[in-house]
């Protein structure tokens, strides 16, 4: 693709993760594709401890495996197979064995970089796409055939057309503000710690969410029997336990998740991002469609945020697909991704939020029924299939593909 070329039919405005699985995922279609990306790749750490990682749902491990990526991709991962839930000072508890219900593993996990690097490799490869990097959209204007966009690209300004505009480029998206779209947000006042941390005991792939009284912990694992954590807590506490020496650290973390790993024994780089939920009241203008954390950006708990911008990565290039990626019918193709998404996208925003309210309430009636609740989770098979099912996102994912 020569580096002239002033008109794409898809110029996709974000190269992380969601943008970078949407361009690969576009790879045997007939259009043209700009990618801008605004930062450079960050460096790679070598310590296992110091990887950070990704949770991948069966419904993503399916898209991935329609894009061609999926055999590279899964040899860095890691098997979920077992769900452990539990609520710190409460007697509910549920274990979830996925083999049970004949759809193990329930996930994986993956380091970013290895998604990063496979995505990335796969995306240069391909004729079809061109990607300026760092780059960044400067404005965008409606024509009768789509956008005329002007892009920054190192320093220099260039302009170039396109049929189809796709925001993936976050939270603060710029293309959702150059629509003009509205977005509804809400600060949880919480920040979640992420670090990766070695136990004493294997884990055995299993994966263990526990609520406690400033949030979720999240313990996951990962390869060489090391676990990613991601342990929620208030915001105004955040800065702290970065500050923490490790013993110390691991002395909180051991007494808000207990002893089914052991003793944790080290733990690695820690940082630390605020939570919040922002919903794009729209998700399409004319030409235009917002996926990803542009669309919707959700709490951590439950690991459904890039899973879902995934799916939204699948059930658009479904619909370009069945359009033939005809660009006069990307209009009314968009308002009716729009009203496919809505279900999806309403049950994860319902789910995430609605767990973290739950769960942040201390009254002792609310608890116990709480654990009434969980403890039925972990006696009665039929209610985790339907619970496994509905979160790892496989029944939109039929849906889209028939």
């Amino acid at each position: 693709m020569t580096t002239s070329q002033s008109s794409f039919d898809i110029v996709i405005v974000g190269g992380g993760l969601v943008g970078m699985s949407l361009a690969v995922a576009l790879s045997k279609s007939p259009c043209s594709v700009l990618l801008l990306e605004q930062h450079q790749s960050a460096p790679v750490h070598a310590n296992v401890l110091d990887l950070r990682t990704t949770g991948l749902t069966r419904s993503s491990e399916q898209m991935f495996k329609a894009a061609g990526v999926w055999e590279k991709i899964v040899t860095a991962a890691s098997p979920i197979e077992r769900l452990d839930i539990s609520e710190q000072g409460n007697f509910g508890a549920a274990r979830i064995d996925a083999s049970q219900h004949d759809i193990a593993p329930i996930g994986y996990m993956v380091p970013n970089h290895h998604l990063i690097e496979t995505l990335s490799e796969q995306v240069a490869q391909l004729e079809n796409i061109k990607i300026l990097s760092p780059a960044f959209l400067e404005t965008a204007q409606a024509n009768s055939s789509g956008y005329g966009i002007t892009v920054n690209h190192d320093g220099k300004r260039i302009s170039y057309s396109t049929s189809l505009l796709v925001g993936s480029d976050g939270a603060n998206s710029k293309v959702r503000s150059i629509m003009g779209i509205s977005a509804e947000h809400k600060n949880y006042q919480q920040s979640a710690i992420i670090t990766n941390v070695r136990p004493q005991k294997p884990h055995q792939n299993a994966a263990y969410e526990r609520f406690t009284q400033h949030g979720p912990l999240a313990v996951l694992p990962i390869r060489n029997n090391h676990c990613a954590l991601i342990w929620t807590q208030a915001e105004v506490n955040a800065e702290r336990y970065l500050q923490m020496d490790d013993q110390l650290f691991l002395q909180n973390l051991q007494k808000a998740f207990g002893y089914r790993l052991g003793k944790f024994l080290q733990v690695g780089k820690r940082s630390a991002y605020p939570l919040t939920l922002t919903k794009s009241n729209e998700l399409v203008r004319a030409n235009a469609v917002l996926i990803g954390n542009a669309a919707q950006t959700v709490h951590p708990v439950a690991a459904q945020g890039f899973n879902l911008g995934l799916r939204d990565v699948h059930t658009l290039v479904q619909m370009l697909s069945d359009t033939d990626f005809n660009c006069s019918r990307f209009p009314s193709m968009l308002n009716e991704y729009e009203q496919q998404r809505a279900p999806d996208r309403d049950h994860v925003i319902r789910l995430t939020d609605g767990l973290t309210r739950v769960f942040a309430q201390q009254a002792l009636p609310v608890k116990m029924l709480r654990s009434i609740g969980v403890r039925m989770l972990g006696n009665l098979p039929v209610v985790q299939r339907g619970v496994l099912r509905r979160n790892l996102g496989l029944r939109y994912f039929m849906n889209n593909t028939k």
